[in-house]
């Protein structure tokens, strides 16, 4: 059953061109991934379908209620996970036929992850999910409806399937390419080839009397003009032949360890015996760690435990026993969008804020989905998501030796996101972040803190305690008798050799 139609869908942005649909179909039933860069018209297409955006050409049938969750932005007193859980939970229960989820991931921790995917996967109704967790799409969709260069198209299968199709079509187009551009270079030879013996018959052959370069004349000229001809007609041909577009390639960057202040120290961070407290809850209590140069360390745990407490412990430096080293030169990205001044240009803002040389600036911006066309846009025209480019850039290309990256990762598309983990794993600094994808912790992190049991805990450094061995049990025993035969002994010395023995049995496990 058709639940929704859109076809010859034209919608446009400040009189702008921002997408068109020639034909979309859902159907009862279908989980639908809807995939694209920031700003491409994703959030756009949701608004349509729910009926608060009325400005577009074109026909949209949607036979039954729209539920939709948008993205959500965390509260004075909850994280943004929590906040998203609450609003999914809301929406799950009313069974809503239509139900669309705008980067419902975002700020999940992998506990609520996973628990998202199941309750997707037992969803009856039409699906269609907006985001950029590559498991979550990989787990829920069957489709992928994908806007690129201004159009949304429709794809078989999950977000893993498509990357596969377009994958196989830009290796395609590239070799037609090749094939196209190698093609065009033989025709201009060939050409300049025949225009070369064109003129070599216009001269005539040196051996020739001034008789017979007179009476041929006409003959070699009306020939050299022909071979001319022939040769400009094959290679419009050519030209008229269908062209093959050249594939899009981001452009690389090189980061230089010179362009960033120098750190002089041995510790960026360091914690001891720190005790967090928020809003009357105790997040850590006497938690020890470190932090060094050039640590990319990820940060994680559940919803609430004090991930983002924790970075804004570190830079108010206030805290007892926790330090920032004060050759830190700290770059934060907390997705305040606030920072950002709307009447400023996108390259005035991103210029203002580094000392890195122009074209390093642009790679960057570039492979973060901000190119040349943007430059010239004010700030306030840019999309939530293109907001967060924005604010992430000038703190990567900044003056800063450290970086604290809350939730760098939220509402990034997949593009923006390989380009981001491949720009910080070449950052000649301090890495500090919290993120919930996974993928993108497994690509940058060095280092991981966890918060577990109201401690910060590397997992990597974790020694487990050896077990007792029979002969301190059997030294601990003989003791205890000792102590029994005692008759001057105290019942609470007795006691305490009693609880310590059975605590080294319960640690020894069974024999």
């Amino acid at each position: 059953m058709t639940m929704i139609n859109l076809k010859n869908i034209q919608k446009n942005i400040a009189g702008r061109p921002l997408f068109t649909i020639e034909r979309l179909v859902a159907n009862a039933g279908d989980k639908i991934g809807v995939v694209g860069r920031n700003g491409a018209g994703k959030s756009t297409l949701a608004h349509l379908l729910t009926g608060d955006d009325h400005d577009y050409t074109g026909q949209i049938g949607v036979d039954e209620p729209v539920s939709y969750v948008a993205q959500i932005a965390p509260t004075f007193d909850q994280s943004g996970g929590q906040v998203m859980l609450t609003r999914i939970r809301q929406a799950l229960s009313a069974r809503p036929t239509i139900l669309i989820l705008d980067e419902p991931s975002s700020n999940l921790d992998e506990t609520h992850q996973q628990w998202l995917i199941k309750q997707l996967q037992r969803f009856r109704g039409l699906l269609l999910l907006i985001s950029h967790d590559r498991q979550l799409l990989d787990a829920v969709t069957t489709q992928t409806w994908a806007v690129e260069q201004q159009k949304f198209t429709a794809y078989a299968g999950n977000y893993a399937h498509y990357r596969a199709v377009k994958e196989q079509q830009l290796a395609t187009q590239e070799t037609a390419y090749q094939l196209q551009t190698r093609h065009q270079r033989d025709l201009l030879a060939a050409q300049r080839q025949r225009n070369e013996k064109a003129q070599r018959i216009r001269k005539g052959n040196r051996r020739m009397s001034r008789v017979e370069r007179a009476k041929t004349k006409a003959t070699r000229e009306a020939t050299a003009a022909k071979m001319e001809r022939t040769a400009k007609r094959m290679v419009a041909r050519g030209q008229r032949e269908v062209q093959v577009t050249k594939p899009f390639m981001t452009s690389g960057f090189k980061l230089v360890a010179t362009d960033f202040p120098a750190f002089t120290g041995k510790t960026v961070v360091t914690g001891l015996n720190v005790t967090l407290t928020e809003y009357g809850k105790t997040l850590l209590t006497h938690a020890d760690f470190q932090i060094d140069p050039q640590d990319r360390v990820a940060i994680v745990g559940p919803n609430g435990s004090g991930k983002t407490t924790l970075l804004r412990a570190i830079l108010a430096d206030r805290v007892s026993g926790l330090k920032l080293a004060p050759a830190a030169r700290v770059g934060v990205f907390n997705q305040d969008m606030t920072a950002l001044d709307n009447t400023h240009s996108v390259w005035q803002t991103v210029r203002q804020a580094s000392q890195l040389p122009d074209q390093t600036i642009r790679n960057v911006m570039g492979a973060l989905g901000l190119p040349a066309r943007f430059y010239p846009q004010l700030v306030s025209e840019l999309s939530g998501g293109e907001l967060v480019k924005l604010q992430l850039i000038c703190i990567l290309v900044g003056q800063y030796n450290v970086l604290m990256l809350d939730e760098p990762t939220n509402y990034l598309d997949v593009d923006a996101l390989e380009a981001l983990a491949d720009y910080l794993q070449n950052y000649p600094g301090t890495v500090i972040f919290v993120s919930h994808d996974e993928p993108f912790r497994q690509a940058v992190a060095t280092r991981t803190l966890q918060f577990k049991a109201q401690q910060l805990i590397d997992p990597d450094k974790v020694v487990e305690a050896p077990k007792p061995t029979g002969a301190e049990l059997a030294v601990l025993r003989f003791k205890y008798d000792q102590l029994m035969a005692d008759p001057t002994s105290s019942t609470a010395a007795i006691q305490a050799l009693r609880q310590q023995i059975d605590q080294l049995k319960s640690s020894a496990g069974p024999h």
